[in-house]
């Protein structure tokens, strides 16, 4: 691979900014492989892949070592999105070569996802990644990039217990609603996709079926109402049916607000509904200031608030988890560092992969201060014998040449 070229993710996530923030700086949903071309036709820029999820906004991207990443994304939103980030480059990350790696390999985990072990942030990435391919945006390192990532996250949820459950962010939601849940409640669905989804399915699971199913595109809200009971609308006749809603469940892609503070007012001094509002929507769906203090609230921010209560993070698996992952960018970089040899470049992953078995294998006849040591010996000892050996291989070649 040319030592040039750098792979960078430049973002930021629920971690480092707020839901306003989160907002704000939005990558574009829309018209998407225009975005992602135009940020590939920049000097300097290899390839590039975003991931846009309710949580996070991350550019992947790979580039010349004269790019200094983080300012080049942030000129990016300022000059071609029109998002000015001045004064809050504080809320974005920067990683760079194997940090960046891992970064990857651990969002596609579920190991930096609000819920720890969430299983929807696999889909996430590999629609993201396919999007930038159908973009014709991805590179032969992000190429191999994301599809070590796929196997990162494969083998850590079928050798640990990380994503035992399904957990996600719209399964904390469902839980939320299903402790409100009385057997006279009327719910309101605002959006046709898997979050919403999955509460139905959850939902139908505990013989719930009083749904009102609302969507810009009516006949896709009737099929949910078919599939799960209950009735469908279109999102104009929201306003009309609140009184008669106790919880308002919103998860859409819409760039406006679906529902505003002063229908949600109307709505409960008429008839004291609603009493729930659950919005996991980036940007929200309903805007909150201003509704009733009696209405419980629940947005990706307060959704946070209430798994930070829940010591999730106490897994006994993460360890594993994070030796999964140091083994993998261990892989990935073996490959980047013989991606240009035709000869080795194949084996590269093969020639890691035995390294690192025998490094776990002899693992515990060393002390933990020597094991770093013996880690970059054995580096050293492989890098220098395909040296060696590819040397040998073009001798020969020139001498049946001559």
């Amino acid at each position: 691979m040319n030592g040039d070229i750098v792979i960078s993710v430049v973002g930021l996530s629920y971690k480092s900014a707020s839901v306003k923030d989160l907002e704000e700086f939005q990558l574009p949903r829309k018209h998407s492989d225009k975005f992602l071309q135009l940020f590939a036709s920049q000097v300097g820029i290899e390839g590039v892949v975003f991931l846009s999820t309710c949580n996070r906004n991350e550019i992947y991207f790979t580039h010349h070592k004269s790019i200094k990443p983080k300012d080049f994304v942030l000129n990016f939103y300022q000059e071609f999105l029109e998002k000015n980030p001045k004064g809050k480059g504080k809320l974005f990350y920067h990683y760079s070569g194997r940090k960046a790696i891992a970064h990857l390999f651990r969002v596609i985990s579920g190991l930096d996802s609000l819920v720890l072990g969430e299983y929807q942030i696999q889909g996430q990435v590999k629609e993201a990644y396919s999007i930038a391919c159908q973009a014709k945006t991805v590179n032969k390192i992000l190429h191999k990039l994301f599809h070590s990532a796929f196997r990162c996250g494969k083998t850590i949820r079928n050798s640990t217990s990380i994503g035992k459950g399904k957990l996600s962010v719209s399964g904390v939601a469902t839980e939320i609603v299903l402790q409100n849940l009385m057997p006279e409640t009327s719910l309101l669905v605002v959006g046709v996709n898997e979050n919403t989804t999955i509460l139905a399915n959850e939902l139908k699971k505990e013989n719930f079926s009083n749904f009102i199913f609302a969507n810009r595109t009516l006949h896709k809200a009737q099929a949910l109402a078919d599939e799960y009971g209950g009735v469908a609308i279109p999102l104009a006749e929201i306003a009309n049916i609140l009184p008669k809603v106790s919880i308002v469940f919103s998860s859409t892609s819409a760039p406006n607000y679906i529902i505003t503070a002063d229908v949600i007012r109307n709505s409960f001094e008429r008839a004291g509904n609603p009493r729930l509002i659950v919005d996991l929507a980036i940007p929200r769906d309903i805007e909150s200031d201003g509704i009733p203090s009696e209405i419980v609230y629940y947005d990706i921010e307060q959704i946070r608030d209430y798994l930070e209560k829940q010591n999730k993070s106490k897994l006994e698996d993460l360890p594993l988890c994070e030796k999964i992952i140091e083994q993998e960018v261990a892989l990935f970089l073996s490959w980047q560092e013989s991606s240009e040899d035709d000869i080795l470049g194949p084996y590269a992953e093969k020639f890691e992969k035995i390294r690192l078995e025998l490094l776990d294998e002899y693992r515990n006849i060393f002390a933990p201060n020597e094991f770093g040591k013996i880690d970059k010996l054995t580096r050293q000892l492989i890098h220098r014998s395909k040296s060696i050996f590819i040397s040998v291989l073009k001798e020969q070649n020139e001498g049946k040449k001559g």
